[in-house]
């Protein structure tokens, strides 16, 4: 025990110092991210599972060790970036790295301790042999059974990861994490999320000191792939090891987890945090030792599940039942209280190291009102079944939503048979075939007045099924695993969306217990050899058939199947729409280019504001928060292809508006494609003929962008660091807003320049109105002014009465210089109003400046 002990701290020592290396070399930023995950993650997570479950009377196997310490990983990351997200001043690598190293240290150096401890007490149960609750996977087609989950579950979820630009909410928490290292505040507060899917890339940007596509998204594809080897694990526990392999490679082929591993959001971590707290629950019902150790593991993966979103808050569910089941077997109320002690104060100060500031954050209204009202319907009951059967058969194919839905049946069917007298058995099976058929005709069928009572059959037919007579605990543990996510989801959410992921977990565990179950009767009808056949053969066009979908969906990107859904759809599956649903569509292989846009800028041949059909988070991350600004002074309009293509003909009409008053300046083609047009405002009569738009091909502006572009210090428009200020200033606006600084990119424009300057604004108080800002260049002897710039603060995307208490605001203008000025000195004068009044202007001390502020002095050059 001894030497496998300083093995393993020999062995994260070593990790910890190549990771050093790699993340200080000159190597490929995936490599660095890697090194990093590592560093942060893998090493710490297996020294603190060590620490609490490893030297336990009941010590698991090396697979669970494995993804125990994978989970392990994921909470030290998050944990410690939280608190460090918590100092003044933004985070530093130096810093980062420092606290990781620390933490490492700290956790060998008890582990060391601990383990010295156990050797002078020999004789205490804490240095027992591993008790063997469940064998570890063995045997040769085990052995390819695992390697062949693992190379699908690879095969889907890394080929191509950093093929696609963000989309979206991706782009919005690469600017997050940007805000945490720059020291924004308030940047995890008004995410109206758990904050885990903003700290992982903030961990990896912050060591990486830039973030490709590929690095953001390493930590949720490798929570993806390791959450299916738990999941195989938690199946072989409950129902055998034919089970668990169904069940997971059945997860390996589900579009949702595909698409979630393959971008940057919280869900993968979720699906890992859950499987791992259930794995933990069954393993301590089935073998009730070390219970203080595997409850504190237990808890500190549900507190970072419910830091990723709520939503892992439905692992509770079986949680509490396997709790349950616990005490009735024989094990003292008491001891199960005493064990439960410490782990529920840590679960608690994890999950309160986040939450606790944060419902006292003027944020906290805004995310609960967005939650209860808008996301969860304030309490009404729904119908998503057409939605649902639209957006899974999209993920993942018709014929895989229909294999998990007869399976289910099946298995309703089997659990019904154990009613008695069999007679109730056969009606309670005839009214869930005959309400399922209504179903597939009608999906509203028992809809009175304005309320769809649908939901009652659905929890009718579980609710039966789960009260049936001498149900076996791990069958039902699964079952309302399934169910109450499920009818919550379906029935009592105003926007499920793809959130119905959390239910495609246990349905994968459900269907896997009853194809076993299907394999257990073929082999009592057929020779062994014929029942092999007979399922390899069966197992194989499945594969195929799932397969190939998540292939054409998400692996081959030439032409982007679901964007090009009408010409490219995969052929010889059916679905139920001609174009898919047209929001909430999530991880497929889409790029525009938007990288060229940026390159176009930074040399140049782009001068001026431009407007865009893409979402504003996107154009602020890929052209570094500058130039999109929807004020009098845009010159351009960059039109992209939407991921849904139910948008194209309204992007076609779209273009055909934008050219009434542009001309198309150049084209970026992805993969020979073209994917981007950049129109520019024509100026002057618009019948000279125009030069033919130019060419960009992504691919040879694409690294560079990735190596020089991607640093965190960079500026945007809206809340930023305080920091940001160059020139510090403090003037009172009316009597909430304050103006903190200012900095002019010069002091000096040419005439027909620009003349840009940056605003920093404060509200020390929520602001009633809707205030815009104008900023002019006078000539105060003469008043004859020669440039000027209005719009709402944040290039209109920031209005006041949004503002935020304490936040600075950072706003942007471009005041074009009239090409009749003359030469000479002039005032910058900046003010605020609406359309009812101009607001008036006071310095520190309260000594009113009238209603516009003499900013600064600029020359205009011939």
């Amino acid at each position: 025990m001894q030497s496998i002990m300083h093995k393993m701290l020999g062995l994260a020592l070593l990790a910890g110092a190549a990771a050093h290396v790699l993340i200080f070399a000159p190597v490929p930023p995936l490599l660095k991210a890697f090194a990093a995950l590592a560093l942060t993650g893998f090493v710490p997570g297996a020294l603190l599972v060590e620490l609490l479950v490893g030297r336990s009377a009941a010590r698991p196997t090396p697979w669970e060790r494995f993804v125990y310490s994978a989970g392990a990983g994921y909470t030290c990351m998050v944990a410690m970036t939280l608190s460090l997200s918590y100092l003044p001043g933004g985070l530093l690598r130096g810093q980062v790295l420092l606290a990781f190293d620390l933490l490492i240290a700290a956790l060998a150096l008890v582990l060391f301790i601990a383990h010295r401890a156990d050797m002078r007490r020999a004789s205490t149960p804490d240095v027992e042999g591993p008790v063997a609750v469940s064998p570890a996977p063995a045997g040769r087609w085990l052995a390819a059974a695992l390697v062949t989950l693992v190379v699908v579950g690879s095969f889907f979820r890394f080929t191509n990861l950093g093929y696609s630009e963000f989309q979206g909410d991706e782009a919005r928490l690469a600017l997050r994490a940007a805000e945490v290292i720059q020291g924004y505040e308030n940047a995890l507060f008004v995410h109206k999320k758990g904050p885990a899917e903003i700290l992982l890339p903030t961990t990896i940007y912050a060591l990486g000191d830039g973030l490709t596509e590929a690095m953001a998204r390493l930590p949720f594809a490798v929570a993806g792939l390791v959450g299916l080897v738990a999941f195989f694990l938690l199946g072989w526990r409950l129902f055998g090891p034919v089970a668990g392999w169904i069940s997971a490679i059945l997860l390996a082929f589900d579009g949702y987890l595909i698409a979630f591993s393959r971008i940057v959001q919280y869900q993968s971590i979720v699906f890992l945090m859950d499987v791992l707290v259930v794995l933990i629950a069954v393993r301590v019902w089935r073998q009730p030792r070390a219970l203080p150790r595997y409850m504190a593991l237990g808890a500190l993966l549900l507190a970072t599940g419910l830091l990723a979103h709520y939503e892992a808050i439905f692992v509770l569910f079986p949680v509490s039942y396997l709790l349950w089941r616990i005490w009735r077997e024989g094990a003292p109320l008491g001891r199960i209280a005493r064990a439960a002690i410490l782990p529920l104060l840590v679960g608690v100060a994890l999950v309160g190291l986040f939450y606790l500031p944060f419902v006292r954050n003027p944020a906290f209204d805004d995310t609960y009102y967005y939650l209860t009202e808008y996301r969860m319907g304030g309490g009404s009951i729904f119908n998503h079944l057409v939605d649902f059967f639209a957006r899974a058969t999209l993920y993942s194919s018709t014929y895989y939503l229909i294999t998990l839905v007869a399976l289910t049946v099946v298995g309703l069917l089997g659990r019904y048979r154990h009613w008695r007298p069999r007679w109730v058995g056969w009606l309670f099976s005839a009214g869930l075939l005959v309400g399922l058929g209504i179903t597939v005709a009608e999906p509203a069928w028992l809809l009175i007045g304005e309320t769809d009572w649908v939901w009652l059959f659905f929890g009718a037919a579980l609710g039966i099924a789960w009260f049936t007579p001498d149900f076996p605990p791990a069958e039902r543990t699964v079952w309302l695993w399934f169910g109450a996510p499920m009818m919550v989801a379906l029935f009592f959410t105003a926007i499920p969306n793809t959130h119905v992921y959390s239910f495609f977990i246990p349905w994968a565990l459900l269907a896997g217990m009853v194809a076993a179950r299907g394999w257990d009767w073929l082999r009592t009808r057929l020779s062994p050899p014929a029942a092999r056949v007979s399922a390899l053969a069966v197992t194989a066009v499945l594969m195929a058939l799932f397969g190939g979908y998540q292939y054409w969906l998400f692996v081959y990107n030439d032409q982007e199947v679901l964007r090009t859904w009408p010409q490219n759809r995969p052929a010889g599956y059916w679905t139920a729409y001609d174009m898919p649903v047209e929001v909430a569509i999530f991880g497929f292989p889409h790029n525009n280019g938007w990288k060229v846009v940026d390159a176009l800028y930074e040399e140049g041949a782009l001068q001026g504001n431009y407007d865009t059909n893409a979402r504003d988070v996107i154009a602020e991350w890929y052209t570094r928060g500058d130039h999109y600004c929807v004020r009098d002074d845009l010159r351009y309009f960059i039109l992209v292809n939407p991921v849904e293509p139910s948008r194209v003909e309204e992007t076609a009409e779209l273009r055909i508006n934008v050219e009434h008053g542009h001309q198309a300046y150049g084209i970026v083609h992805v993969q020979g494609n073209p994917a981007l047009t950049i129109y520019e405002r024509i100026e002057g009569d618009r019948s000279v003929p125009h030069l033919p738009p130019r060419t960009f091909a992504l691919e040879e502006y694409a690294a560079h962008f990735d190596r020089t572009r991607t640093h965190p210090r960079f500026e945007r428009t809206g809340p930023v660091a305080p920091s940001m200020i160059q020139q510090p200033a403090a003037f009172r606006f009316g009597d909430s807003i304050w103006l903190r600084g200012y900095r002019l990119e010069s002091a000096s424009a040419s005439r027909g320049e620009v003349l840009e300057v940056q605003l920093y604004w404060e509200a020390i108080q929520p602001v009633a109105g809707d205030y815009k800002v104008f900023v002019q260049v006078i000539d105060m002897a003469t008043l004859a002014k020669v440039g000027q710039s209005d719009g709402r603060p944040g290039c209109e995307r920031h209005p006041t009465q949004d503002w935020l208490p304490g936040d600075t605001i950072s706003d942007r203008f471009r005041a074009p210089i009239d090409p009749h000025a003359l030469p000479g000195r002039y005032t910058l004068l900046i003010g605020m109003y609406n359309d009812a009044e101009q607001l008036g202007i006071y310095d520190a001390q309260g000594q009113p400046f009238g209603s516009q502020l003499e900013l600064a002095e600029v020359e205009i050059l011939p």
